[in-house]
């Protein structure tokens, strides 16, 4: 089963009776003799608060593969630093596979926008394990925007330049960057409006303070009820969620920014290991049961490979290293 522990003990002696009692930390030194693998519980790290929707997706999936490894996954969440907290920590850890990562688009971003962050190039400190989730962000445009659809918001923004103002859930955030691709493919100004989390975004937008947003199906779906449009999703092809929603991919070729979620575990760890993880995590969400509770928040459960996960982040840093270079944009 997924758990969540009450707190973390630094010292030895504190770590080994929590053990004794069936809790479980995953906070071993590098250096110490690894435990064989399955030998005691998982930590699973979660970059955000518990409550949101990677939280979520993490203790769905988590609670799955525990009986899979025989054993179970504590997850842990720690919050802050645009997700390199919890990076680092899962970086730092032993690599024995008892330290798990859900990987975010920020490890493609932080790398590109904001490389001194810790641990740096996540490809030099984490190993892939495989790609668990992806769902799009939606476009939505509030009641102040006057146009209909995409041609209509582009053709807009053209006749004026720098006015049309899209709202995103962080300064440096997908979101945001969605928003910059937009801008540089469909040949526009905009103004980004960075908000401190996606609830404040939706209040502005829906009160027409704010043209439009990038904003996940979960956050998007509010503020459809209440006087927004959907004008479309963020990913290659039409989310199942909005089946009646063009993807922005059919106005501007190639466009693509998702949400998605990849488990990483420290460099070193032992590719049996890793091939065990891996085998878990694509049962665990071939699950029907699980595939329909997410199907109406936009969630598509990929699995795969550790190479798939390893090129898509290839593929993610490229897409925002030729955003920056081409733009000069810097995110702060």
């Amino acid at each position: 089963m997924a758990t969540s522990p009450s707190r973390l003990v630094p010292t030895r002696r504190a770590l080994l009776a929590a053990m004794g009692c069936g809790m479980a930390f995953g906070m071993g030194m590098r250096g110490a003799q690894a435990a064989p693998f399955g030998s005691r519980p998982i930590t699973l790290i979660v970059p955000f608060p518990p409550g949101g929707g990677v939280d979520i997706i993490a203790r769905a999936v988590a609670e799955r593969m525990a009986p899979l490894l025989g054993t179970t996954i504590v997850v842990d969440n720690k919050p802050g630093g645009s997700t390199s907290i919890a990076t680092n920590f899962v970086a730092r850890a032993e690599p024995d596979g008892h330290t798990l990562l859900i990987g975010t688009p920020a490890l493609s971003i932080n790398p590109v926008f904001q490389p001194s962050l810790p641990p740096g190039d996540p490809r030099q400190a984490l190993a892939p394990i495989a790609r668990v989730a992806t769902l799009p962000y939606v476009l939505v445009g509030g009641p102040s925007l006057p146009a209909e659809d995409v041609p209509g918001l582009v053709a807009w923004a053209k006749n004026h330049p720098g006015r049309l103002t899209v709202a995103n859930s962080g300064a440096v955030t997908a979101p945001r960057l969605a928003g910059d691709l937009l801008a540089q493919q469909a040949g526009i100004e905009i103004t980004s409006v960075p908000y401190k989390g996606g609830a404040a975004a939706a209040l502005d937008i829906t009160g027409g303070r704010v043209h439009a947003s990038f904003a996940q199906t979960l956050e998007a779906l509010p503020m459809l009820k209440n006087g927004a449009r959907a004008l479309a999703v963020s990913s290659a092809t039409r989310s199942p969620a909005l089946p009646d929603v063009p993807a922005l991919a059919e106005f501007l070729p190639g466009f693509e920014v998702t949400s998605w979620n990849g488990l990483y575990a420290p460099l070193g760890t032992p590719a049996p290991v890793i091939a065990k993880i891996n085998a878990a995590l694509n049962t665990a969400i071939a699950d029907e049961a699980l595939r329909r509770r997410f199907l109406d928040e936009g969630v598509e459960f990929v699995g795969g490979t550790p190479e798939d996960l390893g090129r898509q982040l290839d593929r993610e840093i490229g897409k925002w290293t030729r955003l920056r270079e081409s733009t000069n944009l810097v995110l702060d």
